[in-house]
Order: C-alpha cells, then structure tokens, then sequence
C-alpha cells in the first residue's frame, strides 16, 4: 500500500488503522503458535519497522481530519477493555448507538492512535465490534496450549506465518522413521509433562498429512525423555542411529548456555558426519522471531545413515525450527538413505 497513506485517514475510511491491523495480526499469530512480538507484527503491517515509518511517513494530523475522524466514529472499532469471549471463535456483539461518553471516549482513543500513542482504554463504552484494537498487546500473547480442539489450528497454517526455505520437491516418496528424544531434568523427573516433544510429533504428522503429504511417509518409531546428561543422551542416539530402524532423531532440549545444557556436545560426541548448514538455518529462522535465539546452540548431523538434529526446548522455538528443518527432511533422507534403481 501507500506509504504515505496516514493512518487518521484510514480511521476515518475503515474505522481501524494499520496498528489496529499489528494487533489483529499478533493475536492470530499467537492463537496459531507463531510467537511473534508486536514490534514484529508492525513490521508486517507497515513494511518497515514501525519508528522507521512514523520518523519518514507520518504527518501531522490537520483541523480537517480530526473534523472527519469525529464524525466518522460512530463506524469504528470500539477500544473498551471488556471480558474476552469464552472461546476465540464466540462471535462478539455489535453494539448499540453510542452514547456522549463514549463518541468522547473514542475520540480522544483515535486522536491518540492517530499521533501513534497509546491509545486509553475506556471503561464506558459497550461491547465492542473489536475488543483487539487497544488492548495491550501482551494481553494478545495467548499460548497455543491454552487453545483446544477445534480452535487450535492445523501446523501448515502456522507454518504459513513462520520463516520456511523455498526448497524444490524432492526425487521421490521418503520414508521417514523419526525417532524424537526429549532433554529436560524436569520432565525426565515428572515434574511437567512433556509438551515440547509432543510439539515436535505434532509439527510431523500436520505436515505430513499437507505439504509433505506427497513425499512423506512417516512413522515415529520412538520416543523417549532423558535428563540433562550426556552419557544417557549419546547413549540413546547411539542405540537409535545404529539400531537401522530409525533414519532421523530429533532432540528437543538442552541447548542453552546453562551448566546442564549438554545435548550439542552429546551430540557431537556421537556424528560421524557434521552438518554445520542445517544449524545455521535454524538459527537464522529462529534469530527472526527471537534475537536471543542467538545464545541458543545446536548440533546436526548425520550418523551412518542416520540423521539427527537439535532442537531448542521452548515449543515456541520448536514451531519455528520446525518450519525450516521438514521442507528438507525429505531430501536429507533420500540422500542418506536412497532407494535401490528399479
């Protein structure tokens, strides 16, 4: 769109502006398990991040559109801090007229959303049409876990929003036997489930059943969680890798910079073959979302015919570097482990 387009304007056009859209954004970001800040779902919305934009774009709003703005209220998105609905798909109530209180309420919202403030949050307004536009964006932060059944969203959808590489389809169909091997001190002790390895299978068989329904053939063959020690961890890489019923291991956990945090060199301790490059994509993919993504560290590479990869313990950080690893799982497979000509 045009940059110079000022967002007063498309208040009084559409009855929300192009942060109300950043918020509309990060909300359903979130609801589908794609934990992007707001600062980033700006960034979408505008093309540039958004002090970038307000320094270069925006103007000051004149007499004539705040004239505009004000008669144009009665069509916008209410920003009333209200109870949310009891589930993300319960349709909201539109409201009644408004009243004095709350055309003077609005106004001073829009007026502050114009000059890209943060708008104030008014106890007297009904119901809104959109109760997103001005709640804080942390509010809009709701975990993919806290959402269930129907209103959780299939992977390839939040995978749609997640960073991917554009890889050409591989040769053939790939027989995936994934085994998928969880580190953490605390879910070895029972302390909490295991919810980032049920990510990890989660990721699989979504994307397997869509965009890699044509060239996968999946089967998790083995699961299991081990605590923060290196032995137990090679140890059960090395039975996976030379057992010839698995053709991927992926870990999930351990790869920080805490004392415990020991599955890279675990790892390491047992490839044969390093892949530095696979490392580097998922941390690339990762650093979009996460700048500390940087301070988290991870091994790949392949054992026999065998491919094992590291992944962060966050199930956040799992949905990101999972959108970057499966589009060339297939391939890696192919390559390790390719079928005999016909």
């Amino acid at each position: 769109g045009r940059l110079d387009t000022q967002n007063i304007d498309l208040m009084i056009l559409g009855g929300f502006c192009r942060n109300c859209l950043a918020k509309w954004y990060l909300a359903g970001a979130w609801r589908v398990g794609l934990h992007i800040s707001y600062d980033e779902a700006c960034e979408r919305v505008y093309g540039m991040p958004y002090a970038e934009w307000k320094k270069n774009h925006q103007g000051m709003a004149t007499d004539e559109q705040l004239r505009r703005l004000e008669e144009s209220l009665p069509g916008h998105a209410k920003h009333a801090k209200v109870d949310p609905p009891a589930g993300p798909h319960e349709a909201l109530s539109h409201p009644a007229a408004l009243s004095a209180a709350e055309v003077a309420a609005l106004a001073e919202s829009a007026r502050a959303q114009a000059k890209g403030e943060a708008c104030p949050l008014h106890p007297t307004a009904a119901l809104p049409i959109s109760n997103v536009c001005c709640s804080p964006a942390d509010e809009l932060m709701a975990p993919p876990s806290e959402l269930s059944g129907k209103d959780r969203l299939s992977v390839s959808s939040r995978l749609a929003l997640a960073p991917s590489v554009e890889v050409p389809p591989p040769p053939g169909l790939a027989e995936l036997r994934v085994a998928v091997l969880t580190v953490s001190d605390r879910a070895a002790a029972g302390v909490y489930a295991d919810i980032s390895g049920a990510e990890v299978q989660r990721c699989l068989r979504e994307y397997a059943a869509s965009s890699g329904a044509s060239c996968w053939d999946l089967r998790i063959v083995s699961t299991a969680v081990v605590p923060d020690e290196a032995e137990q961890i090679s140890k059960t890489l090395r039975a996976w890798a030379d057992g010839g019923g698995v053709n991927v291991v992926l870990t999930t956990g351990g790869t920080g910079l805490a004392p415990r945090d020991v599955t890279p060199e675990a790892t390491l301790a047992v490839l044969s073959r390093p892949l530095p490059g696979l490392s580097e994509l998922l941390m690339r993919a990762a650093l979009r979302h996460e700048p500390r993504a940087a301070l988290s560290r991870s091994a790949a590479g392949a054992r026999g015919r065998c491919l094992i990869v590291n992944l962060p313990g966050r199930p956040r950080a799992v949905v990101q570097n999972m959108g970057a690893l499966m589009p060339l799982l297939a391939h890696a497979v192919l390559e390790l482990c390719p079928t005999p000509a016909a």
